[in-house]
Protein backbone atom coordinates (compact mmCIF):
# COMPACT_ATOMS: atom_id res chain seq x y z
CA UNK A 1 0.00 0.00 0.00
CA UNK A 2 2.55 2.33 0.86
CA UNK A 3 4.72 1.69 -2.68
CA UNK A 4 1.45 2.45 -4.56
CA UNK A 5 1.05 5.76 -2.50
CA UNK A 6 4.49 6.72 -3.07
CA UNK A 7 3.99 6.01 -6.76
CA UNK A 8 6.13 3.01 -7.09
CA UNK A 9 5.04 -0.16 -8.72
CA UNK A 10 3.30 -3.09 -7.64
CA UNK A 11 5.26 -6.28 -7.85
CA UNK A 12 2.96 -9.16 -9.52
CA UNK A 13 5.21 -12.09 -8.46
CA UNK A 14 3.57 -12.32 -4.90
CA UNK A 15 0.38 -12.48 -6.61
CA UNK A 16 1.76 -15.12 -9.34
CA UNK A 17 3.17 -17.02 -6.45
CA UNK A 18 -0.18 -17.27 -4.47
CA UNK A 19 -2.06 -18.34 -7.70
CA UNK A 20 -0.07 -21.20 -8.62
CA UNK A 21 0.16 -22.33 -5.10
CA UNK A 22 -4.02 -22.02 -5.49
CA UNK A 23 -4.10 -23.81 -8.61
CA UNK A 24 -1.35 -27.08 -7.07
CA UNK A 25 -3.56 -27.34 -4.07
CA UNK A 26 -7.01 -27.29 -5.72
CA UNK A 27 -5.45 -30.00 -8.47
CA UNK A 28 -3.66 -31.93 -5.33
CA UNK A 29 -7.11 -32.48 -3.87
CA UNK A 30 -9.02 -33.55 -6.79
CA UNK A 31 -6.94 -36.21 -7.54
CA UNK A 32 -7.18 -37.14 -3.75
CA UNK A 33 -11.00 -36.79 -3.86
CA UNK A 34 -10.85 -39.21 -6.83
CA UNK A 35 -7.70 -41.03 -6.98
CA UNK A 36 -5.00 -40.77 -4.56
CA UNK A 37 -7.22 -42.04 -1.59
CA UNK A 38 -8.05 -45.40 -3.12
CA UNK A 39 -4.24 -46.66 -3.45
CA UNK A 40 -3.99 -49.46 -1.62
CA UNK A 41 -0.79 -48.05 0.55
CA UNK A 42 -3.13 -45.07 1.29
CA UNK A 43 -5.63 -47.02 2.68
CA UNK A 44 -3.26 -48.92 4.89
CA UNK A 45 -2.88 -45.95 6.85
CA UNK A 46 -6.62 -44.46 6.67
CA UNK A 47 -8.63 -47.92 6.66
CA UNK A 48 -11.14 -46.61 4.48
CA UNK A 49 -13.13 -49.90 2.70
CA UNK A 50 -13.22 -49.36 -0.59
CA UNK A 51 -16.77 -50.51 -1.38
CA UNK A 52 -17.62 -48.99 -4.83
CA UNK A 53 -19.54 -51.27 -7.22
CA UNK A 54 -22.46 -53.21 -7.62
CA UNK A 55 -23.37 -55.78 -4.94
CA UNK A 56 -26.34 -58.24 -4.98
CA UNK A 57 -28.06 -59.94 -2.27
CA UNK A 58 -31.70 -60.18 -1.35
CA UNK A 59 -33.67 -58.09 1.05
CA UNK A 60 -36.01 -59.25 3.47
CA UNK A 61 -39.11 -58.01 4.15
CA UNK A 62 -41.53 -57.58 7.23
CA UNK A 63 -44.85 -57.05 5.72
CA UNK A 64 -47.16 -59.45 5.94
CA UNK A 65 -49.92 -59.68 3.27
CA UNK A 66 -53.15 -59.43 4.42
CA UNK A 67 -53.80 -63.54 4.31
CA UNK A 68 -50.95 -63.78 6.50
CA UNK A 69 -48.43 -64.99 4.57
CA UNK A 70 -44.91 -63.29 4.22
CA UNK A 71 -43.16 -61.73 1.11
CA UNK A 72 -40.50 -64.18 0.38
CA UNK A 73 -36.95 -62.79 0.00
CA UNK A 74 -36.48 -60.32 -2.79
CA UNK A 75 -33.66 -59.99 -5.32
CA UNK A 76 -31.95 -56.48 -4.34
CA UNK A 77 -28.56 -54.96 -5.86
CA UNK A 78 -27.04 -51.64 -4.94
CA UNK A 79 -24.60 -49.33 -6.62
CA UNK A 80 -22.26 -47.56 -4.43
CA UNK A 81 -20.60 -44.52 -5.97
CA UNK A 82 -17.45 -43.02 -3.59
CA UNK A 83 -14.87 -40.86 -3.56
CA UNK A 84 -12.91 -39.83 -0.61
CA UNK A 85 -15.87 -37.77 1.04
CA UNK A 86 -19.06 -38.42 -0.95
CA UNK A 87 -21.49 -41.91 -1.17
CA UNK A 88 -24.12 -42.33 -3.21
CA UNK A 89 -26.54 -45.32 -3.02
CA UNK A 90 -28.91 -46.82 -5.77
CA UNK A 91 -31.44 -49.62 -4.69
CA UNK A 92 -33.09 -51.83 -7.37
CA UNK A 93 -35.41 -54.56 -7.21
CA UNK A 94 -37.82 -55.68 -10.01
CA UNK A 95 -40.53 -53.66 -8.95
CA UNK A 96 -38.84 -50.36 -7.80
CA UNK A 97 -35.67 -48.26 -7.49
CA UNK A 98 -34.58 -46.10 -4.60
CA UNK A 99 -31.63 -43.41 -4.80
CA UNK A 100 -30.12 -42.31 -1.86
CA UNK A 101 -30.56 -38.69 -0.96
CA UNK A 102 -27.87 -38.30 2.19
CA UNK A 103 -25.23 -40.98 2.63
CA UNK A 104 -22.34 -41.26 4.89
CA UNK A 105 -19.71 -44.05 6.05
CA UNK A 106 -19.27 -44.11 9.52
CA UNK A 107 -16.40 -45.60 11.66
CA UNK A 108 -17.90 -47.20 14.78
CA UNK A 109 -15.44 -47.52 18.20
CA UNK A 110 -15.56 -50.79 18.03
CA UNK A 111 -13.55 -50.89 14.45
CA UNK A 112 -15.93 -51.92 12.14
CA UNK A 113 -17.57 -49.52 9.13
CA UNK A 114 -21.00 -49.16 8.36
CA UNK A 115 -22.57 -47.13 5.06
CA UNK A 116 -25.51 -45.22 6.21
CA UNK A 117 -28.23 -43.44 3.67
CA UNK A 118 -31.87 -41.61 3.56
CA UNK A 119 -33.31 -42.65 0.15
CA UNK A 120 -36.62 -42.42 -1.92
CA UNK A 121 -38.25 -45.13 -3.44
CA UNK A 122 -39.90 -44.89 -6.95
CA UNK A 123 -41.92 -47.98 -7.54
CA UNK A 124 -42.84 -48.97 -11.86
CA UNK A 125 -45.85 -47.28 -12.82
CA UNK A 126 -47.36 -51.00 -13.44
CA UNK A 127 -47.15 -51.68 -9.40
CA UNK A 128 -48.34 -48.11 -8.04
CA UNK A 129 -51.50 -49.69 -7.37
CA UNK A 130 -49.92 -51.76 -4.40
CA UNK A 131 -46.76 -49.72 -3.18
CA UNK A 132 -46.47 -45.45 -3.02
CA UNK A 133 -43.63 -43.75 -3.76
CA UNK A 134 -42.01 -43.43 -0.34
CA UNK A 135 -39.10 -42.10 1.78
CA UNK A 136 -36.74 -44.65 4.15
CA UNK A 137 -33.46 -45.26 6.10
CA UNK A 138 -31.23 -47.75 5.39
CA UNK A 139 -27.22 -48.87 6.94
CA UNK A 140 -25.01 -52.19 6.25
CA UNK A 141 -22.38 -52.96 8.42
CA UNK A 142 -19.04 -53.96 5.72
CA UNK A 143 -17.71 -57.39 6.45
CA UNK A 144 -13.48 -57.03 7.17
CA UNK A 145 -12.66 -60.58 5.98
CA UNK A 146 -12.56 -62.04 2.73
CA UNK A 147 -16.29 -63.49 1.79
CA UNK A 148 -18.16 -61.44 3.66
CA UNK A 149 -20.61 -58.87 2.19
CA UNK A 150 -22.82 -56.19 3.26
CA UNK A 151 -25.37 -56.79 5.84
CA UNK A 152 -27.46 -54.47 7.72
CA UNK A 153 -31.10 -53.39 7.81
CA UNK A 154 -33.77 -50.81 6.48
CA UNK A 155 -36.98 -48.91 7.41
CA UNK A 156 -39.60 -46.58 5.44
CA UNK A 157 -42.05 -43.95 6.22
CA UNK A 158 -45.08 -46.80 5.27
CA UNK A 159 -43.76 -48.58 9.00
CA UNK A 160 -42.32 -51.48 7.27
CA UNK A 161 -38.75 -52.75 7.57
CA UNK A 162 -36.28 -55.61 7.13
CA UNK A 163 -32.74 -57.03 6.15
CA UNK A 164 -30.68 -56.29 3.72
CA UNK A 165 -27.79 -58.89 2.64
CA UNK A 166 -25.39 -58.39 -0.10
CA UNK A 167 -22.87 -60.93 -0.65
CA UNK A 168 -21.45 -60.81 -4.37
CA UNK A 169 -19.93 -57.86 -5.66
CA UNK A 170 -19.08 -56.60 -9.06
CA UNK A 171 -16.56 -53.65 -9.96
CA UNK A 172 -19.02 -52.80 -13.03
CA UNK A 173 -22.57 -50.51 -12.86
CA UNK A 174 -25.59 -52.05 -13.85
CA UNK A 175 -28.46 -49.89 -13.69
CA UNK A 176 -31.24 -53.11 -12.96
CA UNK A 177 -31.60 -55.46 -10.28
CA UNK A 178 -32.40 -57.80 -13.82
CA UNK A 179 -29.46 -57.01 -15.35
CA UNK A 180 -27.05 -57.55 -12.53
CA UNK A 181 -28.69 -60.78 -11.74
CA UNK A 182 -28.35 -62.06 -15.42
CA UNK A 183 -24.75 -61.05 -14.94
CA UNK A 184 -21.33 -63.64 -14.92
CA UNK A 185 -18.74 -61.08 -13.27
CA UNK A 186 -19.29 -61.45 -9.47
CA UNK A 187 -17.30 -63.28 -7.15
CA UNK A 188 -17.63 -63.50 -3.49
CA UNK A 189 -14.71 -62.14 -2.33
CA UNK A 190 -14.62 -58.82 -0.69
CA UNK A 191 -12.39 -56.31 -2.92
CA UNK A 192 -13.00 -53.46 0.17
CA UNK A 193 -10.95 -54.19 2.94
CA UNK A 194 -8.77 -51.46 3.37
CA UNK A 195 -5.30 -51.84 3.02
CA UNK A 196 -5.18 -55.67 3.56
Amino acid sequence: MLALLSGQGFSQVPLRIYSIAGTIAALAFALWERFIWKWKVVRYFTGVPLISGTWRGELVSSYVHPDGSNVPPIPTAIYVSQSASKWTVTLFTGESKSISEHAKLIHDPDGRWRLSWQYVNTPRPGVRDRSERHKGAAEVYIGARLGEGLEGAYFTDRRTDGELRFSEWSPVRYSSADSAFAADGFNHTSPFVGGK
